[in-house]
C-alpha cells in the first residue's frame, strides 16, 4: 500500500548506482533530481566517471567491484534502503558482485536494473556476458531494456519472447521506445500474470537525453513509496512523459506538475 501521510514525514531511502553524466540528463544527478521530485531521499554512488553533454560521448573512466561497494556499505549499515536503482556498469561480472552484496545487506531492499547498453549519442559501453544472466535476473525485482538492449541481451530478434522468458525469474518492463509495431508502448511482463501494457497519454513529445533513466528512476521511487509494481510503472510513465513534453531541447525538467509544459 502507498504510504500514508504521517509516514511521508520520513522519506524513504532509496540508492542510485550509476555514472556520473555532467551535464546532468542521465545517470545519478538525473535520478537524484527524480527522487527529489517524488519526495523520496536519493543517496548517489558512481559507477562510471563520463566526460559527456547532452549529445556526445567524449569517454568512461570505470569504477570497480570493490569501490562500487566501498560506496554502498556505510550508507547501507546505517540506512535501510528501501529500493534500488542499478544502471550503467562496467561489465556482468560487476554487476552480479554489487547486487548480491545489496541483497546480503537487505534482502528486502528491491532492485531495479536499468540496463544501459549504450548512450543515446551511439557510444557502446560493453558487452555483457549474457550466459551469466540468469544469475543476475533472480536477484532483481525489476529489469527494464528497451527493445534494442532486449534483442542484444537474448540474441534473439523476437524481444517479446525473450521478455517472455526472462520473466520467469524476475518481472521485465519491455520498453516501447524503439518498437516499431506499437512506438512508445511500454509492456511489463511477470511470471504467471497477464502482460500489462502503458501507452503514450500525452501526445506530442521531444526526445530526450536520459528518459530511460528517468522512467526507472522513477520506478525505483515509486516502488519505494510503497505503490505495487504495475501502479509503480504506469506512474513512472506518466512523470517521463512530463519530463519529455518539458521542453523542446535534449535537457528535460524534473517535475510532478504539467504546468511545466510549454
Amino acid at each position: 500500500m502507498p504510504m500514508d501521510k504521517q509516514d511521508m514525514d520520513k522519506r524513504p531511502y532509496v540508492l542510485s548506482i550509476a555514472g556520473f553524466d555532467p551535464s546532468a540528463g542521465a545517470g545519478v544527478l538525473s535520478d537524484i533530481k527524480c527522487f527529489e521530485q517524488h519526495q523520496v531521499y536519493g543517496f548517489g554512488i558512481c559507477t562510471a566517471l563520463t566526460v559527456q553533454t547532452d549529445a556526445s560521448f567524449i569517454s568512461c573512466e570505470w569504477m570497480n567491484a570493490s569501490q562500487i561497494i566501498a560506496q554502498l556499505k556505510p550508507l547501507m549499515d546505517k540506512f535501510d534502503v528501501r529500493a534500488c536503482k542499478v544502471a550503467l556498469i562496467k561489465d556482468s561480472s560487476v554487476l552480479l558482485e554489487v547486487i548480491s552484496y545489496i541483497k546480503s545487506n537487505n534482502q528486502h531492499t528491491k532492485i531495479i536494473l536499468d540496463p544501459v547498453l549504450k548512450s543515446s549519442s551511439g557510444f557502446s559501453f560493453h558487452h555483457w556476458d549474457l550466459e551469466g544472466m540468469t544469475a543476475v535476473l533472480t536477484r532483481l525485482d525489476l529489469i527494464t531494456p528497451n527493445y534494442q538492449e532486449m534483442q542484444h541481451m537474448g540474441n534473439s530478434e523476437n524481444a517479446e519472447e525473450t521478455a517472455r522468458m526472462w520473466s520467469a525469474h524476475c518481472p521485465v518492463l519491455l520498453k516501447g521506445g524503439h518498437n516499431s509495431k506499437a512506438p512508445g508502448t511500454d509492456f511489463l511482463f511477470c511470471a504467471d500474470k497477464a502482460v500489462m501494457a502503458f501507452a503514450i497519454t500525452w501526445g506530442e513529445v521531444y526526445q530526450k537525453h536520459g528518459s530511460g533513466c528517468v522512467l526507472s528512476a522513477a520506478i525505483t521511487a515509486n516502488l519505494a513509496l510503497g505503490f505495487p509494481l504495475d501502479e509503480a510503472c504506469r506512474k513512472a510513465k506518466h512523470y517521463t512523459e512530463l519530463f519529455l513534453k518539458s521542453n523542446e531541447s535534449l535537457l528535460g525538467y524534473h517535475s510532478l506538475s504539467p504546468k511545466i509544459n510549454n
